[in-house]
């Protein structure tokens, strides 16, 4: 899946989280955020950070692979 906007990566944790029958408050608490945060990160919000991102998607078990362009796996 290729991931290019802030919306991009919300669409892609909340899919990932509804696949694990997560509530947004359980995920919140897995990854040491607020549920509203939560809700505004699938959403698209743009204030956020990358680190919290990262607490989320490691939450999700999700990882992030950079790729050179063109060069998608």
């Amino acid at each position: 899946m290729r991931l290019r906007t802030a919306a991009d990566f919300g669409a892609h944790a909340a899919e990932r989280r509804e696949q694990l029958g997560l509530t947004q408050s359980q995920l919140a608490e897995k990854a040491g955020v607020t549920r509203d945060w939560v809700a505004r990160f699938e959403t698209g919000a743009r204030n956020a950070t990358l680190y919290r991102v990262l607490l989320v998607y490691r939450a999700l078990g999700l990882s992030l692979d950079a790729c050179a362009e063109g060069n998608d796996v």
